[in-house]
C-alpha cells in the first residue's frame, strides 16, 4: 500500500517480545505476492492477529492445532469474555457477527493451507474441517451448472450459518442533513461524490485532480479494490461539480505539493492524502450532530438502490458500482424501501380501482 508520503506500506504481526511471527510474516509475503489488495492484506493480518492472541491466552501452539480447538476460537470469538475462568451466567449478545466469525475462520484456514502446501506444516487440520458435497448444493449456479452440478466441492463444516443480512439505505432527507452538517467544503464534497457516484471510500481517497472531467460532470475511478471497478466512468451533479472547483480554489493552492482531490486541511500532516482514519473521525462528527448512524458504503448502498427503484436498468448500475458479476449488483446492493413498496401497492390498487369503476360505467352505458 503507498502512503501519502509514497512509501510501501507494509503489514506484519508481532509477538509480545516485539519480534516478528515468522509463519504470518511469509504467509502475508505471499499474499502481497499475489498482488492481494492492501486492505485484504491488512484485514489478514488483523484477523491472524486475533488468533494467536487465543493461541497465547490458551496456552497453544500454531503447529499443533485441532479441530477442537477450531471450534473453542469460535466460541472465543463470539464471547464477550477473553477470559476461560468468566462464564456469564445469562445469555449476551454475540461480541462479533456470524458473517465476521466466518471471515475470520476464513483467513486462518487459508493460512493452515498455505503451510501445508509450503510443507512449512504437516498437519491434517484443513481435510479434517472439510467435506465434499454435491455442487447442486450451491446458492449460486454457474454458468456451466448443467455440466458439473454432479461434481463434488469442499464445504467447511465449521462455518456458521449467516441471517440474511439486510443493508441499510439513507432516504433524501438524511443524505440532505449529512452535507448540511459539513463542518467544511472537503467533508461535504466527499459525502457527495461517495453517494452521486456510488463510490467505495477507498476509491474516494485515491481520487486524483485530473480524474475530474469537468465538462462532462464525470470522474474516472482509476483505482479500485477490483479489476472490474478500474478505470470505470462515474457521474455527478452540476453542484456537486461546482463545490468541487470551489474546493480547488480554497485549498489546493502553491503551498500543496499533491495531486490527490482529498488532503488534509489542517496540522503537520496538512495537504497530505486524506486517510481512513481522519475519514473516520469526521464521521463520529457528523453522527453525534445528526445522530444518523451511517458509514460511507451506505452512501453507495443508497445511490444503488435509488437508481433501482427509478428504473434504471441493473446492467447500467452494474457498471456504475464496478461489479465483475451483475449477479453481484442484484443480491449485494439492490434493496427495495418499504417506502417504495407501499406507493407501489397503492399504486396498484389506485390503478385496479379506476379500472373497475371505468367498466362498471361502461356497463351502465
Amino acid at each position: 500500500m503507498i502512503d501519502s508520503n509514497g512509501r510501501q506500506r507494509r503489514y506484519i504481526l508481532v509477538d509480545e517480545s516485539g519480534q516478528p511471527v515468522i509463519p504470518v510474516a511469509r504467509f502475508l509475503k505471499y499474499l502481497d505476492n499475489l498482488a492481494k489488495a492492501p486492505n485484504t492484506l491488512r484485514s489478514y493480518c488483523y484477523h491472524l492477529k486475533l488468533y494467536f492472541e487465543y493461541l497465547d491466552s490458551n496456552g497453544l501452539s500454531y503447529d499443533s492445532i485441532t479441530m477442537d480447538d477450531l471450534a473453542r476460537f469460535i466460541g472465543w470469538l463470539r464471547s464477550t469474555h477473553k477470559s476461560k475462568k468468566v462464564t456469564p451466567i445469562k445469555l449476551t449478545e454475540s461480541a462479533r457477527s456470524e458473517r465476521t466469525i466466518n471471515t475470520i475462520l476464513t483467513c486462518v484456514i487459508s493460512f493452515y493451507d498455505y503451510l501445508n502446501r509450503q510443507k512449512h506444516y504437516e498437519n491434517e487440520l484443513v481435510k479434517s474441517i472439510t467435506k465434499k458435497i454435491s455442487s447442486r448444493h450451491q446458492s449460486f449456479k454457474p454458468f456451466l451448472h448443467h455440466v458439473t452440478k454432479f461434481k463434488k466441492i469442499d464445504k467447511n463444516i465449521l462455518k456458521l450459518k449467516t441471517p440474511k443480512r439486510k443493508i441499510k439505505t439513507l432516504p433524501q432527507e438524511e443524505i440532505q442533513l449529512l452535507h448540511n452538517s459539513c463542518t467544511n467544503i472537503r467533508d461535504d464534497l466527499l459525502v457527495r461524490v461517495l453517494y452521486e457516484g456510488g463510490l467505495r471510500i477507498g476509491e474516494a481517497l485515491s481520487l486524483e485532480i485530473d480524474d475530474f472531467n469537468i465538462n462532462k460532470n464525470s470522474i474516472t475511478v482509476k483505482k479500485s479494490k477490483t479489476p472490474a471497478g478500474g478505470n470505470r466512468t462515474v457521474y455527478l451533479s452540476q453542484d456537486t461539480m461546482n463545490i468541487f472547483q470551489d474546493f480547488l480554489i480554497d485549498f489546493h493552492g502553491y503551498e500543496v505539493d499533491s495531486n490527490y482531490v482529498f488532503i488534509k486541511l489542517t496540522g503537520k500532516n496538512k495537504g497530505n492524502q486524506l486517510d481512513r482514519s481522519s475519514v473516520e473521525s469526521m464521521i463520529k462528527r457528523v453522527r453525534k450532530k445528526t445522530g444518523i448512524n451511517f458509514t460511507p458504503h451506505m452512501l453507495r448502498h443508497s445511490f444503488a438502490s435509488e437508481l433501482h427503484e427509478k428504473g434504471v436498468d441493473i446492467s447500467i448500475i452494474q457498471k456504475l458500482l464496478g461489479h465483475a458479476q451483475i449477479q453481484t449488483t442484484i443480491n449485494t446492493y439492490i434493496h427495495i424501501s418499504d417506502d417504495h413498496i407501499r406507493k407501489s401497492y397503492t399504486d396498484a390498487m389506485v390503478n385496479h380501482k379506476n379500472a373497475t369503476q371505468k367498466e362498471e360505467c361502461h356497463e351502465k352505458q
